[in-house]
């Protein structure tokens, strides 16, 4: 019985990445569970906290003057945008290690995760120059996105309270 509870729990805490551990480990719910569990205790060991409100309201300043400048320079906006969320990242506690990271943003909510992932993808392919305009923008706007939600439980918004507008402009 408590072995179905735990296998439940963990099912629940990891989602899709309880499954993608069971593929990894050949099908052995022991040692997916052993691995999990192992997990769960260094995850528990990074209490993520929201930023103090001064900083919330700092960071809300800079996405605003990072988002008046994409227009310039999409490209390096975004990859400064990416630095300051994975800053934020780390001010607030989130594990270095990037699997891990990934777990608690999931925590966090899976649109959070999604958002992440989509940003980050964009800004590493933002260094050699590929993606387009288009692209770039979606990349700040998912990383704005994903800042927004960190800190939106302190009920800080944008300096002017109006949600500014990126221009997608043309491909570089």
């Amino acid at each position: 019985m408590g072995a179905g509870r735990r296998t439940s729990r963990l099912k629940q805490r990891f989602g899709p990445e309880y499954t993608a551990a069971m593929t990894a480990h050949q099908g052995s719910k022991r040692n997916t569970e052993r691995a999990l569990l192992e997990r769960e205790r260094r995850l528990d060991a990074h209490p993520v906290q929201p930023p103090d409100p001064a900083r919330a309201e700092q960071l809300a300043r800079q996405w605003h003057d990072l988002q008046a400048r994409f227009v310039d320079d999409p490209a390096a906006v975004l990859t400064e945008a990416s630095a300051e969320l994975e800053a934020l990242l780390k001010d607030m506690g989130f594990p270095s290690d990037p699997e891990d990271r990934r777990t608690v943003l999931r925590f966090h909510s899976e649109d959070v995760l999604r958002c992440y992932e989509k940003a980050q993808g964009i800004a590493e392919r933002a260094v050699d120059g590929m993606p387009s305009t288009e692209e770039l923008r979606e990349g700040f706007v998912n990383a704005k996105s994903v800042c927004e939600s960190l800190i939106g439980a302190n009920g800080v918004s944008s300096p002017d309270d109006q949600p500014a507008r990126l221009a997608s402009g043309r491909a570089r």
